[in-house]
């Protein structure tokens, strides 16, 4: 939902007409990384739109820093994000925050509302060539990335006078990811394959206007949170809890240690064998273990890298480098067998071919 949350999605959509043909304009060259500013929209005291059971805010940052993710894990590029947790944002400190930076470009992600369904994008009405490029570069791929997990409707590439579009210094395009009060959308936005494929189609996008080639790009990259369907599995002695900000999605998995592994476990579908890079996520809290076990299912053996979940939280943490087997199966587990005190915790993982 753009800057007004309180205004109607159908009364705007008919006050703004349909983006024209354009000519392509050749990609820009680059002297040094490009810089790409990420915004995902609200956050903090303003939510968003809300509906069957979803917040706007949360869906924006999680397309966000997974779209942050891949970028970085794929091209040569600067990435810069207007929020990173759930805060309060004013519009004009965004579009200040990415004019003082020097972005190279802006992508606003937000989730709609009103009603209606499926993807639409804008730019400024009276937009530059640059920005049409990048409308034009990253509007089908971010649609045709949502059309692998199911089924979307194409509202087209759009033009309005949103502040982000129109305060930016830099080409800028803002994205309408689905309807959050229409129930079909709603369901493809609780799926997290479908905000990984979306996060994947923005990257996609943006690499794209860039003119950025990958020489020696990872060939896979993928986060498994502990809500992801059909990739986590842990016992009932496994709660759950949104207490902490710092948690990488809705939610996180902890339990008390004990003199027996009961594990919490990540699933990966890995394509290939060959070398990997293994993350974690986990919020970080004083209460929590100092000396928590990661198991790590490779192809030479288990291997074990006990984490101080006391700090560190909120951001990636790498295990190593590992060896993997390819197949779908458990590659990462939390263990509770552990003598040191506090809560063991399991949240996310990430998994990129190095």
């Amino acid at each position: 939902m753009r800057d007004n949350p309180t205004l109607r999605r159908r009364t705007l959509l008919a006050a703004i007409a349909g983006a024209a043909a354009v000519p392509v304009v050749a990609s820009p060259a680059w002297a040094a990384l490009p810089k790409v500013y990420i915004d995902p929209g609200h956050g903090g005291t303003d939510p968003g739109a809300v509906g069957n059971g979803l917040q706007e805010k949360a869906l924006t940052l999680d397309i966000s820093l997974q779209l942050r993710s891949i970028l970085l894990a794929n091209w040569g590029v600067d990435v810069r994000m207007s929020r990173t947790t759930d805060i309060t944002r004013s519009l004009a400190y965004r579009t200040d925050d990415a004019n003082a930076w020097g972005a190279n470009l802006l992508v606003s992600v937000h989730i709609n509302s009103g009603g209606g369904t499926g993807f639409e994008s804008y730019r400024y009405p009276t937009a530059s060539g640059a920005t049409v490029n990048l409308h034009n570069a990253l509007h089908p791929r971010v649609i045709a990335a949502q059309r692998t997990i199911g089924s979307v409707t194409d509202r087209g590439l759009k033009t309005a006078n949103f502040h982000m579009l129109r305060e930016a210094a830099m080409p800028s395009v803002l994205t309408e990811n689905l309807f959050i009060d229409t129930l079909a959308d709603a369901n493809l936005l609780k799926r997290a394959d479908f905000i990984t494929a979306t996060a994947r189609g923005h990257a996609q996008g943006i690499a794209a206007y860039l003119g950025l080639s990958t020489p020696n790009p990872p060939t896979f990259s993928v986060i498994v949170d502990n809500a992801t369907a059909g990739r986590f599995t842990a016992s009932t002695n496994w709660g759950t809890s949104s207490y902490s900000a710092q948690r990488y999605g809705a939610d996180y998995r902890f339990a008390n240690p004990t003199p027996a592994s009961d594990a919490a476990w990540f699933k990966v579908n890995i394509p290939a064998a060959g070398n990997y890079r293994v993350e974690v996520r986990y919020p970080a809290d004083a209460g929590y273990s100092s000396s928590a076990p990661h198991v790590v299912v490779t192809s030479a053996g288990n291997r074990t890298v006990n984490v101080d979940q006391r700090s560190n939280g909120g951001a990636w943490r790498s295990l190593g480098d590992f060896p993997l087997a390819a197949g779908d199966r458990n590659v990462v587990g939390v263990s509770r067998w552990t003598s040191a005190t506090g809560y063991v915790v399991a949240d996310a993982v990430r998994v990129t071919r190095v």
